[in-house]
């Protein structure tokens, strides 16, 4: 049940209790349940300050998921904003977000924003704009703009490995937009240069395949992550990650269905569903292996311990267990992940999508 809701149930014989009180006033001196307050005082104790937009996580914190968190106070981050605000000093007035990192490889870190623009008095961003601030002997030292380099709404992600890694997004009005690519970039000649592009079937192959490889090199405790059914929701303890790895037979039928058909061409089967199949004829092992992808699943957005994610992609991956069983592994892909949504047997006359 929603907040609403919740709050509309209980909302409701409150009032009736307060106007039954109002209308029995004046026969019984008093009327009023210990502890509870008139209309008037009520009203009063609703209306409670408003938080400033500068210090509004909700105004000035990004993300695709509600439950980002403002960062932790940072110098090199205070340093940016005070670069940032000479430059323009209405820029964190709608959402902001930073990262930082040695992006010129110059061993020092430094600092990529992305922030909203938006209309004067309006509520929320219809745009984004992405600055660069390099790490200099000076200070920080800003770069000129480098929207331009996003065909879509851009995110910043991470400065990693010397790159700056941000995603997509279909339009930065949304509240929950869906990701269209997953981009990594460098910084070379002044600017950011595109190194490196996925779609969303793309990033579920990619993920997959490390899956696999964390599998080969026998680090399972890397694919916790995965097997839990969302992103880890910041100052909470992550739930347990599913069992279903603990199976080693399981565990190597899932590595070599993926290492097969990650080999394969994904076969379109309609604008968001594309599949890849391989039979083998005979043997214990006999049957077929098939990954299907959909980048428009039904369920757009998914509530997870009551936090909303926006879905890009699920992805399903069957192989035989023999004696008429198959077992599969589905997969949501969410900010860029993959979370396990299901795992199970199944008969192989076949499995729904």
């Amino acid at each position: 049940m929603s907040a609403a809701k919740r709050a509309g149930r209980v909302a409701l014989p409150a009032a009736a209790s307060l106007a039954l009180c109002a209308a029995l006033l004046a026969l019984a001196p008093g009327c009023k349940r210990t502890g509870a307050s008139t209309s008037s005082q009520a009203a009063e104790a609703s209306v409670a300050p408003a938080p400033a937009p500068a210090t509004d996580p909700a105004l000035n914190w990004g993300g695709t998921t509600p439950h980002d968190k403002p960062p932790l106070p940072d110098p090199l981050i205070a340093q940016a904003e005070a670069v940032m605000r000479k430059a323009d000093p209405v820029f964190d007035k709608f959402e902001v977000n930073y990262v930082t990192g040695d992006l010129d490889r110059a061993g020092r870190d430094d600092v990529v924003i992305e922030y909203g623009i938006g209309d004067e008095g309006a509520m929320r961003h219809i745009a984004k704009s992405v600055r660069v601030l390099l790490a200099r002997d000076g200070g920080l030292q800003l770069q000129a703009d480098q929207t331009d380099k996003f065909e879509d709404c851009p995110a910043v992600r991470a400065i990693r490995d010397g790159r700056l890694w941000a995603d997509g997004l279909e339009a930065c009005m949304l509240p929950f937009p869906r990701t269209l690519n997953y981009y990594q970039f460098e910084w070379r000649n002044g600017a950011l240069v595109r190194v490196s592009t996925e779609d969303a079937r793309q990033r579920v192959l990619s993920r997959l395949r490390a899956m696999r490889e964390a599998i080969e090199a026998g680090k399972r405790s890397a694919l916790d992550a995965n097997l839990r059914p969302g992103p880890p929701i910041h100052g909470e303890a992550a739930p347990a990650p599913d069992p279903v790895f603990a199976d080693a037979d399981r565990r190597r039928a899932f590595a070599d269905a993926v290492g097969l058909l990650s080999r394969l061409e994904l076969k379109r089967l309609g604008p968001h569903e594309s599949v890849v199949s391989f039979v083998k004829p005979r043997g214990a092992d006999a049957g077929e292996r098939k990954l299907l992808i959909d980048t428009a699943p039904d369920d757009a957005t998914v509530e997870i311990d009551g936090y909303t994610y926006v879905v890009d992609a699920r992805a399903t991956v069957e192989w035989p267990e023999g004696d008429g069983v198959g077992y599969h592994l589905r997969w949501r892909l969410i900010d860029g992940e993959l979370y396990l949504e299901e795992a199970d047997a199944h008969d192989l006359d076949g499995l729904e999508s």
